[in-house]
């Protein structure tokens, strides 16, 4: 029906578990990363960034589509220096989810980033954003006032201060009192 650069759109018959025909509108959709780059145990960076598709600046974490055929640790550390400069010492893949899936067959990688190391800065094109520090109290405060609105951000901060903590930042233990965390890139 429609093949754009990052989606499609599809009119499919799929059949429910009941067994009753359902006609669905689908939006297609290479799958993304979202990043949680940690500068020290108490400090994120987050991005200001305008979105022309809601017409403002949100706050959000780094994040992209993948390329076809692209892993998604590759395609974390290609978005992370991109939109911030610096490159990763260790990508863990924190968790996926699905962003959409009442219409979209979108899947996030959502990832934390720690032992940055300092890349090249090159958004593209059509990006407009700015790169910012933040405390874990100010993201989650800017959480709760409704200055992070964008949902990636929100589900990555909250799940990486529940389950992700990472207990030195200088080494690729992870804290023992933590669940394990889903996978590491390197």
């Amino acid at each position: 029906m429609y093949q754009g650069r990052k989606v499609s759109l599809k009119v499919e018959e799929r059949i429910l578990p009941s067994g009753r025909k359902v006609l669905r509108e689908i939006v297609q959709h290479k799958g993304a990363v979202a990043i949680l780059p940690l500068i020290n145990e108490e400090t994120i960076i987050i991005l200001r960034q305008y979105r022309p598709e809601v017409e403002e600046w949100l706050y959000e974490i780094p994040a992209g589509t993948l390329e076809p055929l692209e892993n998604p640790c590759e395609c974390a550390a290609r978005e992370l220096e991109e939109e911030t400069g610096y490159k990763p010492g260790k990508l863990t893949e924190l968790f996926e989810m699905y962003m959409a899936p009442g219409y979209s067959t979108e899947i996030l990688h959502s990832f934390a980033a720690i032992n940055l190391r300092e890349g090249v800065f090159h958004p593209t094109e059509s990006e407009e954003l700015s790169v910012v520090s933040k405390t874990f109290d100010e993201a989650i405060e800017m959480i709760r006032t409704n200055m992070i609105r964008d949902a990636k951000t929100i589900a990555t901060i909250l799940y990486y201060i529940k389950f992700g903590e990472v207990t030195n930042l200088n080494h690729e233990e992870q804290n023992s009192r933590k669940p394990e965390i889903y996978g590491s890139c390197r």
